[in-house]
């Protein structure tokens, strides 16, 4: 009890030092103490006017410092199997906290950098979202009052299962509104401390448009607060009806299930009225408040749909952790697509400052990973059944189902507003529309039908696109010409996969053309396919995009990789042509990209 006992009070102090920094910032006090971490070369100035908001806040930091080191300590010499597997993240806190110390500190010296005072609030959030986990999962088991052999009323094997599904949605919804509500208020820091709160004086539209064009980036980043406030409420209301259904007779999760919409139909009245009223103090304080408890209301609900930590479960080192979210990722295949990408920016025609292209570009390898790891959490079912792909992470137990939900929704929803803002809104579209089709269509389609593939290929074919248009803000032959080479390159290589891997293919379940239309039929798509792709490689001269050295180059490759599709019409092909012609297509790839390269860089 001690230790849940402590683990509330660090939340709750958390929490007040979260509002405390609030008004730190709203009325000015950040810098009434110019030096750190004394305040005037004292750790107790005159507590009056600002010094006195901004030093009560470092006050409030030193305590909760010692809330969160005495927790981790009696963590870890607590004898409770419970809390074992807690120690870790209580560690895991005692580093937040003193990083967040330390931005506060470099925030102070540093003269309020933009940049440096959103990290820390974004850390902050982070730190609170660490400790609350702590207070809910250190609550002691109650035992049963039906006492140890007391037999226990069954359900049908139906009902429980779909009460499963019903806590396992309900689980998954509230994790991804947290992960929402957390980058909406990570986002709302950068509206404060770029001072773009007031870019926007018109309300529910910013400027008379939901996205306004060619504006200053902080009336941008005001319009992606406001679009922000609406996904976050749909997450919320979806979390909301899922937790409803899977609440039976539980009040408290009825309670948080139901806090949900209201907190966030109350936050977003406090968001127009900030603007109404020109940031009005109670009002900016209201809304950081509110906003706070809407992301611990998302944090129970998740936590009480979520099963608890395992007493006896392995705890993996921390390096074998990150190794296993970083395969999430799948890290070759996000760098083939970063290469295709970066193809884009090369060859659009146009110049994008340097921070652009690189923010975009890591606004990319986000979605990408994100895409890859929401596959894998899809799929993790089917893949214990074939045989590249049954010792990935999830399969193995290494990391648990919800830890890629979460992985894959932070980068996505940490990429989205980075292509939406370092590139522009046709970008951040298109980077939006890859990934949903890839998660939501493709990933679901490939165990109902072949036609997947071609599904499939239509996101793997976008982030040259991307690349083009992040330059250029518009879609161009050029553009079009390079997103078909990506689309028709990748029907040969992946039937390639599919024919010399079919029997992989058919025990998981999975629809590919060689199993549905047959191995021959399959050999003449592969052949029609590469025939087009060809044609469409050699567009670009005549488009103006590259010169003769590419044409030359993009012709005998294209005839190379077509003879050799060709060679698996004849009778004596099988797996073995299959599998040359998978790392045909690679190498047929890489060398054309960089024809263009070269060609682009001597032009």
């Amino acid at each position: 009890m001690l230790v849940h006992g402590l683990a509330i009070a660090t939340a709750a102090a958390t929490y007040l030092l979260i509002l405390i920094g609030g008004l730190v910032h709203g009325t000015g006090s950040s810098l009434a103490c110019p030096d750190w971490p004394t305040c005037y070369g004292t750790m107790m100035p005159v507590m009056q006017g600002g010094v006195a908001v901004e030093h009560s806040h470092r006050l409030a930091a030193g305590t909760v410092v010692i809330l969160t080191l005495t927790l981790a300590a009696l963590m870890t010499v607590s004898r409770d199997a419970g809390h074992r597997p807690l120690r870790r993240v209580a560690w895991l806190a005692v580093g937040l906290v003193f990083a967040q110390a330390l931005l506060g500190g470099i925030t102070v010296l540093l003269r309020l950098p933009t940049v440096v005072s959103t990290l820390h609030t974004a850390t902050s959030l982070l730190f609170f979202s660490t400790v609350l986990y702590l207070a809910v999962r250190s609550r002691p088991v109650r035992s049963s009052s039906a006492g140890e052999g007391a037999p226990r009323p069954t359900a049908p094997i139906e009902a429980e299962g779909v009460a499963a599904r019903r806590h396992a949605l309900a689980a998954n919804g509230a994790l991804v509104a947290a992960v929402g509500v957390f980058f909406q208020m990570v986002l709302g820091g950068l509206v404060r401390h770029s001072g773009a709160a007031l870019a926007c004086l018109d309300v529910p539209l910013c400027r008379g448009s939901l996205w306004p064009t060619e504006a200053h980036p902080t009336v941008l980043v005001q319009a992606l607060h406001r679009l922000g406030a609406i996904a976050v409420a749909a997450l919320v209301l979806f979390s909301a009806i899922a937790s409803l259904r899977a609440a039976a007779r539980r009040p408290g999760l009825i309670a948080l299930a139901l806090a949900g919409p209201i907190l966030v139909v109350v936050q977003v009245w406090l968001g127009l009225r900030a603007v109404t009223s020109f940031l009005d103090l109670a009002t900016v304080e209201t809304h950081l408040a509110v906003a706070t408890a809407l992301l611990a209301s998302q944090i129970g609900l998740a936590l009480a749909s979520l099963p608890a930590p395992r007493r006896e479960a392995v705890v993996h080192p921390w390096p074998r952790a990150v190794a296993d979210l970083i395969q999430l990722a799948k890290p070759r295949i996000t760098g083939l697509v970063i290469a295709t990408f970066s193809g884009g920016l090369w060859l659009a025609p146009g110049h994008l400052p340097r921070w652009r292209m690189v923010t975009t570009l890591i606004g990319t390898t986000l979605i990408v990973g994100a895409a890859n790891a929401l596959n894998m959490l899809i799929e993790r079912d089917v893949d214990g059944l074939m045989e590249r792909t049954r010792h990935r992470p999830l399969v193995e137990g290494r990391l648990p189902p919800a830890a890629a939900l979460v992985f894959g929704t932070v980068l996505a929803a940490a990429a989205i507003p980075l292509l939406l803002l370092a590139g522009n809104a046709l970008t951040g579209i298109l980077g939006t529309l890859a990934f949903v089709a890839y998660v939501a269509i493709y990933t679901p389609m490939k165990r109902t039908s072949p036609a997947a593939l071609f599904v499939g290929a239509v996101p793997g074919a976008l982030p040259p696109l991307m690349g083009w248009t992040a330059v250029t803000g518009q879609i161009d032959a050029g553009a079009l010409a390079l997103f078909g080479i990506l689309f028709l390159w990748q029907i040969p290589h992946f039937l390639a996969i599919a024919l010399y891997r079919s029997d992989d293919y058919g025990r998981a379940g999975f629809e590919i053309l060689p199993l549905v239309v047959g191995e021959k039929r399959t050999r003449f798509v592969i052949v029609a396919f590469s025939a087009l792709l060809m044609a469409i490689s050699l567009l670009l001269g005549p488009l103006h995009v590259a010169g003769p050295l590419y044409t030359t180059v993009a012709a005998l490759l294209g005839v190379g990789f077509l003879v050799w599709g060709l060679a698996g019409l004849r009778e004596a092909a099988n797996r073995l042509w299959a599998r040359s012609l998978f790392f045909a297509s690679l190498g047929y790839l890489t060398l054309l990209f960089a024809a263009l390269i070269i060609d682009r860089t001597l032009a």
